[in-house]
């Protein structure tokens, strides 16, 4: 058996769908010369996976956990010179601190309104629950944008402004209007399932951790088969691995195709020109 044949066995019989990815540039073990090359070479990796499209959001190079309103217009620049290098592949997320709503706006109505980036993305500089979110998720909704919001329950406790999946659904009953995917089903557990199952306009990616047997699942069981959608969190965890997640479950193969693409397609702007696969659930 050749390498390429042992690769169309392992991967999925539809393209997927990648909600949850960074630039290489992000983190350390990573060296990248440019925004073309960084693009490339998650390119060649998805693509073996059968990954072929990607929401992209910068953290900026040194990832600080409250950084300033330039360090994220020097991140959003970044994911949007990866998206111009291949814009048929990257989806780019506009990414935003809560510490600072009003220069958060402004950067949205720049990157989202101006640059037509497709969300906007939230990581943990404040909690779900800080008011500091809201002219963020009002700028969003107006836009008709989905908001990706990092969640997690570490055994470790979490940090200061990290959000736990309540904070979450605290976030999603005050703006029911505003899409809102919840990252990390593996971080979260089910006990986060269970957090933001009332909650329609949650969905949940599937990264955080390695596959875990019955986790994708159970969230399908509580959320519904529309409300679960594939993430890897590459480059930090392997596309193919994340992709095992759901193709190891014994869920129908219309329901698969959705998670790793058709439940993502429909919370994205229509200027993201991503449209629904054939066969779904």
């Amino acid at each position: 058996m050749t390498l390429e044949t042992l690769r169309n066995r392992l991967g999925p019989p539809w393209p997927a769908l990648d909600v949850h990815v960074h630039p290489m540039a992000c983190f350390g073990p990573y060296k990248v010369g440019s925004a073309g090359e960084d693009a490339r070479r998650l390119i060649e990796v998805g693509r073996r996976a059968r990954v072929e499209k990607m929401c992209l959001f910068s953290l900026h190079p040194t990832c600080p956990r409250e950084p300033t309103v330039e360090q994220c217009r020097e991140a959003n620049d970044y994911a949007m010179a990866m998206r111009d290098a291949a814009p048929d592949v990257f989806l780019p997320f506009c990414y935003v601190n809560p510490m600072y709503p009003d220069e958060a706006v402004a950067e949205i109505d720049r990157c989202v309104g101006g640059g037509r980036m497709c969300g906007v993305k939230l990581w943990v500089a404040r909690r779900a629950t800080d008011p500091g979110l809201g002219p963020i998720l009002e700028r969003a909704v107006a836009l008709d944008v989905p908001v990706l919001q990092h969640a997690w329950i570490k055994t470790t406790g979490n940090l200061t402004g990290e959000s736990f999946p309540r904070d979450v659904a605290d976030l999603a009953r005050r703006y029911p209007k505003a899409r809102i995917i919840m990252a990390h089903l593996n971080g979260c557990g089910l006990r986060g399932i269970e957090d933001v199952a009332g909650c329609p306009n949650i969905f949940v990616d599937t990264s955080g951790g390695d596959p875990e047997s019955g986790l994708v699942e159970a969230a399908v069981a509580a959320l519904g088969p529309g409300r679960v959608v594939y993430g890897s969190d590459a480059p930090i965890r392997h596309f193919g691995v994340q992709l095992g997640k759901t193709l190891g479950t014994d869920l129908p193969d219309g329901v698969k195709q959705d998670i790793l693409w058709n439940n993502t397609a429909r919370l994205l702007p229509k200027w993201a020109e991503v449209k629904p696969l054939e066969g779904g659930a």
